[in-house]
């Protein structure tokens, strides 16, 4: 991660010229493919999967690229964050007094145990279907990790949280850019909270907030497409992106300026580039980018750069050499 200065950068001219930019290469990636792409949303996700090898991003085929759907392990932040919310709603009511520090399962439980109406949009109405459901295993497995969650953003962000910050993501819907002219693709970025206000001055950061640290190439993409998905959503380029981890208590800070705005934006025009081929070819391991993914792909056995990264000498496999 980069440090840089953003000067006298104009914060909404320069989110204008990234949506100019990104939705004329959009709409030329379309142009030159087959027709029947269909609709295409690109999230962080789907940046990253590209990033990281994008023959078996194509080989997901459509149950892969959407969204996989709520899990425990999906879910997890959704509902930290969705409770946390709730929580400070409670502790700004007048009269309510300072609020202490949110126990986190606790705060996490009594959230989902509010979470009755089964026609709720997104991971609130999910958590009441297994509430009706009765399916306890679930519902233990999903408290369990966003109070992970919840317990490591407390502890990086500290308590009281910064004035300044606000929750993203946590029930109030998803800011999403639709490139005008390039119809079916949508864009939204997932990052969990913001700090400073929001205004054409740019001064405010988005955070990336993870339970355990990660490969530093993988958070990079992250930061990276966050910086991007955030100027073409609010119209607005943000200052910065903080990457933190519960576990270490880490701030990991990429600074945004014009270059990381383009390699945000790039990624963007990726996804929907693979989508094209997809339609075209489908998987093809003519681009595939060997690693240790390769360990968890479905297509490995057909992909001959897969397979001699996961034979070839020195790889571990299950954290063994291969053959040993």
């Amino acid at each position: 991660m980069t440090s840089a200065t953003r000067g006298g950068w104009d914060a909404v001219g320069t989110a204008d010229r990234l949506r100019r930019r990104v939705a004329d290469e959009l709409g030329a990636v379309l142009a030159a493919g087959p027709v029947g792409v269909g609709r295409v949303h690109v999230g962080w996700v789907a940046a990253r999967d590209v990033a990281g090898c994008a023959a078996r991003y194509r080989g997901q085929g459509e149950d892969g690229w959407g969204f996989p759907g709520w899990s425990p392990a999906t879910a997890a932040g959704a509902v930290a964050r969705a409770a946390l919310l709730a929580y400070l709603d409670d502790h700004e009511r007048p009269g309510s007094g300072a609020a202490p520090p949110p126990a986190p399962l606790g705060t996490v439980r009594q959230w989902m145990r509010s979470c009755r109406d089964l026609s709720a949009d997104g991971v609130a109405g999910w958590v009441a279907e297994r509430r009706d459901d009765g399916d306890a295993a679930v519902l233990a497995a999903t408290a369990a990790g966003a109070s992970r969650w919840l317990a490591g953003f407390l502890r990086v962000m500290g308590w009281p949280l910064p004035a300044d910050l606000g929750l993203l993501n946590a029930g109030q819907g998803t800011l999403t850019w639709r490139p005008a002219g390039v119809a079916g693709v949508s864009v939204s970025g997932g990052a969990d909270a913001r700090l400073g206000r929001v205004s054409g001055a740019g001064r405010f950061s988005l955070v990336v907030h993870r339970p355990a640290g990660g490969d530093d190439g993988a958070v990079e993409v992250r930061a990276t497409f966050e910086a991007a998905a955030g100027a073409l959503a609010r119209g607005i380029a943000p200052e910065a992106v903080l990457v933190t981890a519960g576990d270490t208590g880490e701030r990991l800070r990429l600074a945004v300026d014009d270059d990381v705005l383009a390699a945000g934006g790039g990624l963007v025009v990726d996804v929907v580039r693979q989508r094209v081929i997809a339609t075209e070819r489908g998987f093809d391991p003519a681009d595939a980018t060997p690693g240790a993914a390769c360990r968890h792909c479905e297509r490995a056995l057909e992909c001959p750069p897969g397979q001699a990264w996961l034979h070839g000498p020195g790889h571990a496999r299950g954290g063994l050499p291969v053959g040993a």
